[in-house]
């Protein structure tokens, strides 16, 4: 019995290694990609026409919906409104201002807790969304990835879209973040996930302070440029 429970320690400490190197890897990958380069600053209508109609998801927990060329819907994904809790206000960007790749797009609060997020791509703001401006709660009432947040007029979305996540890549990429949040969250004295393999959608809600922080140093931080 002591070796059974030796040899699943091992696997799981090992599982764990396996999702922190793919982890580790993929910031090294997305800082290369994310080198500043010598290209113009506005490209073409049809170089955009390159990047597909489709959905695009930064590492940092953002995603970006292009709706045409010349438009790009963007939110806080899942990940973010479960571990982080009940969202009470968020501070958005004005129709007009220009926002950057891996610059702040948002601030989201709660209590004592916020939480900086970034935009997965550059361009200028044409509409804010009033519905959760005035009601920042509903990022949590309804499905994240249906509420955007801004829409976008990108300026390089071509070069960007490399940049973000799509299909296998980005299944790959949940499964290894959702590996390693239940690692960082062990011991605990909830679940972290749901029956079906999901974060529980109210698991920022009974975070401690020091789990909150550490989630966002892990998670979120890495991303920002500042």
């Amino acid at each position: 019995m002591q070796n059974l429970q030796e040899f699943m320690l091992f696997t799981k400490a090992t599982e764990y290694l396996i999702a922190i190197a793919f982890m580790v890897i993929f910031i090294v990958f997305w800082r290369v990609l994310n080198a500043p380069r010598r290209r113009p600053l506005r490209e073409s209508v049809a170089e955009s026409f390159q990047v597909f109609k489709g959905m695009f998801a930064h590492p940092s927990h953002t995603w970006a919906e292009v709706v045409q060329p010349s438009l790009v819907n963007v939110g806080m994904d899942k990940f973010t409104s479960s571990v982080f809790g009940s969202v009470q206000k968020i501070e958005l960007p004005r129709q007009g201002d220009r926002i950057y790749q891996g610059g702040k797009a948002w601030k989201i609060q709660k209590e004592d807790r916020e939480l900086v997020q970034v935009s997965p791509v550059s361009g200028r703001v044409v509409e804010v969304n009033r519905k959760i401006a005035e009601n920042p709660k509903l990022l949590n009432q309804e499905d994240p990835e249906r509420n955007w947040i801004l829409k976008i007029a990108p300026i390089r979305l071509t070069r960007e879209a490399r940049n973000l996540l799509s299909g296998e890549m980005l299944a790959r990429w949940n499964q290894a973040v959702k590996e390693q949040l239940v690692a960082s969250l062990v011991p605990s004295s909830y679940p972290v996930l749901q029956e079906g393999g999901e974060i529980k959608p109210d698991l920022g809600d009974e975070l401690t302070t020091q789990q909150w922080e550490k989630i966002a140093r892990n998670f979120f931080n890495t991303f920002l440029v500042h």
